[in-house]
């Protein structure tokens, strides 16, 4: 029996090097689709169940390994291509295939003996492979229905962004809620594996909703990103001096797509819009795991849910891929702080792998976890020494000092970039303080919190604002039940009490400072907080049904605020009412006009970039410029200028909007008449138009 234990080991590992050679020949032949598929599948899966049985880490379920996995994976690949991107000038393209492929291919194959090694007597390694679900007097339906989420995303915004088609798109935004309530309203007869699917399909498809619409970036400071990326890639080499920007201090945008786009050849822009949304997939996993603990596993679902339906997680790749996959690793973090049943050296140095991801993935999230380490050591070293009990834990004063040295060290000797930037930040926001009474210190989020600026909005702005203004008073009831209650506070271990205090508490601060929620952000900020604090919303909600004394309506109001939550988010409420505000299923609109490129829009640009003459004057709209900068970068050879009422020479750039429904767009939602600048084209004539976008000369 123990050889026949032995040769199912054997015979497993060398499955996974055989998965690796397919892997590696089927790049190297660059078999069309399947170097696509499985260069992202193996790299983003393989390593990471590797370094997990390297470490001896198999059982603790399927659903986290498959998700620490993924984490480990691209962990893997970040730190791996920045020792490979060190070899230079040894390697004159460190970042090019055959570097990268044959350090992978070295690098796994070590792992594997090591893993082979450690594991091979181990008689119950295959316990958690045994995925055996049983559906028998269950509902089935409700298990493999959700697949077709992910599926309908693709269909309905390659029918959207080809015919202007949104009818897909649409019947899957309104099977979403009925499949929701579908599954809560028949709980007792599904089977428990159905939450777990559900959230990762809802999740999926929403990213992939916005990340696919227009075949090119859709967002702000995405660009910014997508140029430090496309300066690794013009050496296949990434080197800070390239460009001294805290963008291009991010492994996130810098190494990681680079080491993506070597493997898989797939078009650069689709690792930022179809790669990276695959990947923050997995953190309303996490989230469902950390809750399931503490509010139980139909609740936890409702936890998932309301990080799933928050305009920052669906629309991550809009503002910002660095903090998207910042925030991957951070709730790895936590998932390793809270919940497995790990020993505690594994527990480091999973921990420790994730950390250091989190510092060189985004620094802004770095400063933030920081905070949450130094007073969550602080609170357990003066807890141990209360109580006269020495007891090791994952947050320690050690490891916040390490976290702390990594960080100095990275941004400050390395980087340097994101040191001053941090430095500078909170330097701003000290001497904002005497603003504190301004409105227009304030971010419009967080002003809209407290009522302030709605006078004059719309019906769906105002509903919008009031179901956020709702979930934030469920969680802060939360809060206190907590504090409170001893029911509740039986359920919440110290460490994660403490991280729900400190998160409130910056949560707070981050909307009432000036010049932070404006700077940073509330809605991105928000995010991260849900991590800690998504079940203390469950439970604000279940403390609420209880001093109204009807406790069984905890279920619906949840369902309530969820769901008018996902309407809005998603602009449904806005599309009930005649207003066009999504960008990824009207045809019009603000957002639609700002967000969605054309591809003739980037033939004219590079058509310009081509032909004008270096160091011209190009009068453009404020919209235009992201069709410029996606078109050559950053460092281009023009002056831009908006559109004014008078001819100065240069160029006239057009975009789709300006040419075919003449608008112009002086900010974000203001639009005019092109005719109001006819003053500009005195004396001008076309000398580029391809139907979709036109210059004048």
């Amino acid at each position: 029996m123990i050889r026949k234990k032995k040769y199912s080991i054997e015979l497993y590992f060398i499955f996974l090097v055989v998965i690796l050679t397919i892997t590696d020949l089927i790049i190297l032949y660059n078999i069309p689709f399947l170097r696509q598929t499985l260069a992202f599948i193996v790299f983003t899966t393989l390593p990471g169940i590797i370094i997990l049985h390297a470490l001896k880490i198999n059982n603790i379920g399927l659903l986290k390994m498959f998700i620490l996995a993924v984490g480990l994976s691209v962990a893997f690949l970040m730190f791996s291509g920045l020792f490979i991107n060190f070899l230079y000038p040894i390697i004159e393209k460190p970042l090019s295939l055959i570097p990268v492929l044959v350090s992978f291919h070295i690098f796994l194959m070590l792992l594997i003996v090591i893993a082979y090694i450690r594991n091979e007597d181990d008689n119950d390694f295959f316990t958690d492979f045994n995925i055996n679900i049983d559906l028998r007097n269950k509902l089935a339906c409700a298990f493999y229905f959700p697949i077709l989420f992910p599926l309908a995303a693709v269909f309905g915004t390659f029918l959207m962004n080809t015919q202007g088609n949104n009818a897909i798109i649409l019947l899957m935004l309104f099977l979403i809620p009925v499949y929701v309530i579908t599954i809560v309203y028949f709980s007792d007869k599904i089977h428990e594996a159905t939450y777990p699917v559900a959230i990762w399909m809802i999740g999926m498809s929403l990213l992939l909703m916005h990340g696919l619409t227009s075949h090119h970036l859709m967002g702000r400071d995405l660009y910014g990103e997508y140029y430090c990326f496309q300066l690794a890639l013009e050496n296949y080499h990434w080197a800070i001096s390239d460009y001294y920007h805290a963008n291009n201090s991010c492994l996130s945008v810098t190494i990681l797509p680079m080491v993506y786009y070597t493997l898989s050849s797939i078009n650069s822009e689709y690792i930022f819009k179809f790669f990276f949304g695959l990947i923050g997939s997995i953190v309303p996993l996490a989230v469902y795991i950390i809750a399931t603990k503490y509010v139980g596993k139909k609740y936890a679902f409702f936890s998932a849910l309301l990080f799933i339906f928050q305009f920052a997680f669906i629309y991550s790749q809009q503002s910002s891929v660095k903090q998207e996959i910042a925030t991957v690793f951070f709730t790895l973090c936590v998932l390793i702080f809270f919940d497995l049943k790990i020993s505690l050296l594994n527990k480091k140095i999973i921990l420790s792998i994730f950390m250091f991801a989190v510092i060189v993935s985004h620094y802004t999230t770095s400063y933030i976890f920081f905070i949450l380490l130094v007073v969550a050591s602080i609170a357990n070293f003066f807890r141990g020494v209360i109580n006269n009990e020495i007891v090791k834990r994952p947050i320690n004063i050690s490891i916040t000092i390490l976290f702390f040295t990594v960080i100095f060290f990275w941004y400050s000797q390395i980087t340097r970039i994101p040191f001053f930037a941090g430095v500078n930040f909170f330097k701003a926001t000290f001497n904002n303080l005497q603003n504190f009474f301004i409105e227009e210190s304030r971010s419009t989020v967080g002003l809209n919190i407290v009522g302030k600026g709605l006078e004059h909005a719309s019906i769906p702005n105002i509903i919008s604002v009031c179901v956020h203004d709702t979930i934030f008073l469920s969680i802060g009831i939360g809060v206190f039940s907590i504090i409170f209650y001893k029911s509740y506070r039986k359920r919440i271990n110290t460490e994660y009490f403490i991280g729900i205090l400190t998160y409130t508490g910056l949560l707070v601060l981050f909307i009432a400072l000036p010049f932070v929620s404006k700077e940073y952000g509330s809605t991105r900020f928000f995010l991260q907080t849900l991590v800690f604090l998504a079940p203390v919303f469950v439970i604000g909600v279940n403390t609420f049904a209880k001093i109204i004394r009807k406790p069984g309506l905890d279920i619906a109001i949840l369902l309530i605020l969820l769901l008018s939550s996902f309407s809005c988010v998603t602009y449904l409420t806005y599309y009930c009412y005649g207003i066009p505000a999504s960008p990824d299923y009207e045809n019009d609109g603000p957002n639609r006009d700002e967000y969605y490129i054309f591809d003739q829009e980037l033939i004219s640009a590079n058509w310009l970039k081509k032909h004008a003459e270096p160091n011209s004057k190009v009068y453009r709209d404020f919209h235009a410029s992201k069709r410029l900068s996606l078109a050559y970068g950053l460092n281009n050879p023009f002056s831009y200028d908006l559109f004014t009422n008078k001819s100065d020479g240069g160029y006239i750039y057009l975009t789709h909007v300006n040419a075919n429904d003449k608008e112009v767009y002086s900010n974000y939602r203001i639009s005019t008449n092109i005719s109001d600048y006819s003053g500009l084209f005195e004396n001008r004539w076309i000398i580029y138009n391809n139907g979709g976008s036109m210059i004048y000369g």
